[in-house]
């Protein structure tokens, strides 16, 4: 791998995200930038005060969840943001909330399922998706989809990174985005121009990790 840059957040120097440039494939897109969200997903300290730094935007919008659906790792993160949301703040006074965090699986097709047991987590509710990097938001637009069919509202997508502001109408409360990466592209596999360059693919990537070649 390349070198690694370590970007930390200015709201919170606790806060960082690791960069490696390249030519890296994810499972839609080609892009020149690999973003490493580890810490934030296994580090205690470090996804205590990224949830801290994610839900301020609910806070101070007022802004209601009943479930956290955590994509791809994040259910760690996805618990301490249950906690800064259900606890009373400075915006909201009244008694701590109850706010499930629901993990995601996955049929044989690809389709985002909830068991029976977990429907009346979803259904009725108010839902949060979690993801830990956003790069074309066709990942959490499935998602959206999937909890539309089980009957709930997504209110609200949060991420550590994201290329993107919005999805499907939903504004994305992400603390890394391009305006910290202005360089950050993504390109579709068949138009790619590191591909054109005859610059080798270095790793393959998801929201687990990477896989070198």
């Amino acid at each position: 791998m390349n070198d690694v840059y370590k970007l930390t957040s200015p709201r919170n120097e606790n806060v960082f995200i690791h960069l490696v440039k390249g030519h890296f494939v994810s499972a839609n897109n080609h892009i020149n930038y690999y973003i490493g969200t580890s810490d934030v997903k296994h580090n205690h300290d470090v996804s205590v005060d990224t949830a801290m730094l994610l839900a301020e935007y609910y806070n101070t919008n007022e802004i209601q969840a009943d479930t956290v659906l955590c994509l791809y790792e994040t259910q760690a993160l996805g618990a301490y943001l249950a906690h800064e949301l259900s606890r009373p703040n400075m915006y909201r006074y009244d008694s701590k909330r109850e706010i499930y965090v629901v993990g995601s699986e996955y049929d044989s097709s690809g389709n985002m399922i909830f068991r029976d047991n977990l429907v009346r987590m979803i259904k009725n509710k108010n839902v949060i998706v979690l993801i830990s990097a956003i790069t074309s938001g066709k990942t959490v637009e499935r998602a959206m989809e999937s909890v539309e069919y089980y009957g709930g509202k997504v209110i609200g997508v949060s991420s550590v990174f994201s290329a993107v502001d919005e999805i499907s109408g939903v504004h994305v409360n992400t603390i890394f985005s391009g305006r910290e990466i202005p360089e950050y592209r993504a390109y579709q596999s068949h138009n790619c121009p590191l591909c054109q360059q005859g610059t080798p693919v270095m790793a393959i990537v998801n929201s687990y990790g990477y896989s070198v070649l």
